[in-house]
């Protein structure tokens, strides 16, 4: 008999959907952090954003292996409380503690970060049996994450105006999605499918990865690295640079990055039909154009506006189909593996694009502080990561329904 959709479950994993993304807030915020730390050099403050990348990086290459031997509920869990701690720091001792008080705060997220994309992918392997249900769910999930990510942001922007501590205290909402997973998440190891995926080569080793799950995820690194050049420096174009607007706007800028995902994540298994090998390149290829339009609306705040949304649109699609994917050329036993490496790379470009992005401006521009040239290093290395993703998912790439 055909296992059904454990609707409890669901509750339980789209509670931790929503709560997923508030560390995106701090992108808006940064700026005004600065300014608390004006003595404090700007890279030292702006650890802030790449420590959670920094755990996570670590952290997702083993979620997978823990995964065996504790529970995705309980691992979810921690990352969440991880989440309300960080929040409490910054809430409470924000501008007062020094700086390397906060830089341990944001670490703590890297917790919750690093296991995103494994625990929601292996949850949703053991609430959703159905290979084409999970898939249009795994897209609403996406959205909610998402969602919860433009709430966070926008709200906190406009809370922040005159204190930035005060953003914070939205976090604590978390607590109530952690009751919520806490009630409707069962609290066993998820089962997954009992068969290999089809399409998986008889002549992989069983317990080795096939060689596509690296490529796919140095690329994916990469490419992130690169669209990130976003988030780090959207709150310094808005406010500091071109002086476009408050933290109100800077917010609005970062939370338009989660607006374009809760768009892409709801239409995806519309749009993913359509273009179907073609899902991947197409999203790369809208960041680049999405990075091109501050280059050239530097008295608009609109350019920047866009960007955004490009970016969220960009994340939100390609991450479902990576996923999909995945689960499609790998056996079920070795899935929170794959996600696990994929994860962790994803991290590791969040983690290193402040320092490469500052290397390659100053290489290729001369200036590695200009934040101008900042989007154009991240706009010419989107379009590269474009162009390669073509033979990786449309020539070697195996379809995706």
């Amino acid at each position: 008999m055909e296992k059904k959709t454990n609707t409890k479950a669901l509750t339980g994993i789209f509670a931790f959907c929503l709560g997923s993304m508030p560390s995106n807030m701090t992108l808006g915020l940064i700026a005004y952090i600065m300014q608390s730390y004006s003595t404090v050099s700007t890279t030292t403050v702006a650890m802030i954003m790449t420590m959670p990348s920094l755990v996570a990086m670590i952290y997702a290459f083993f979620v997978g292996s823990l995964n065996t031997k504790i529970s995705a509920k309980n691992l979810l869990i921690f990352g969440q409380i991880c989440l309300v701690i960080y929040a409490a720091i910054f809430c409470f001792l924000g501008g007062k503690a020094p700086i390397y008080v906060l830089l341990v705060g944001a670490a703590l997220a890297g917790f919750g970060q690093g296991s995103n994309n494994t625990l929601l992918g292996v949850l949703l392997l053991d609430a959703v049996p159905d290979d084409q249900k999970r898939k249009n769910i795994l897209g609403i999930a996406i959205s909610a994450m998402s969602l919860g990510g433009v709430f966070f942001t926008t709200v906190g922007g406009f809370l922040a105006v005159n204190h930035w501590q005060h953003a914070y205290y939205l976090w604590f909402i978390i607590v109530l999605f952690i009751v919520l997973e806490f009630i409707c998440l069962p609290n066993r190891k998820p089962e997954g499918s009992k068969q290999p995926a089809a399409d998986t080569q008889a002549s992989e080793p069983a317990g080795k990865l096939p060689v596509m799950v690296w490529i796919i995820a140095i690329h994916y690194l990469f490419w992130f690295m690169f669209m990130y050049v976003y988030g780090l420096n959207v709150s310094e174009y808005v406010i500091t640079l071109y002086q476009l607007g408050t933290s109100a706007e800077s917010g609005i800028a970062a939370s338009l990055v989660t607006v374009g995902g809760v768009v892409a994540g709801m239409l995806f298994g519309t749009y993913s039909k359509f273009l179907k090998k073609w899902t991947v390149p197409f999203a790369m290829g809208l960041t680049a154009i999405g990075l091109y339009l501050p280059l050239v609306m530097t008295t608009n705040i609109l350019g920047i506006y866009i960007c955004g949304l490009c970016g969220g649109f960009s994340m939100s699609a390609a991450n479902p189909y990576i996923i999909s994917h995945l689960a499609e050329i790998v056996p079920a036993n070795l899935y929170s593996k794959a996600m696990s490496i994929y994860s962790g790379f994803m991290n590791v470009g969040m983690f290193i694009a402040i320092y490469v992005i500052a290397f390659l401006t100053k290489l290729v521009c001369g200036d590695a502080g200009d934040v101008h040239y900042k989007f154009v290093v991240g706009c010419a290395g989107a379009l590269i990561c474009t162009i390669l993703s073509i033979p990786i998912y449309v020539v070697k790439g195996k379809k995706t329904a």
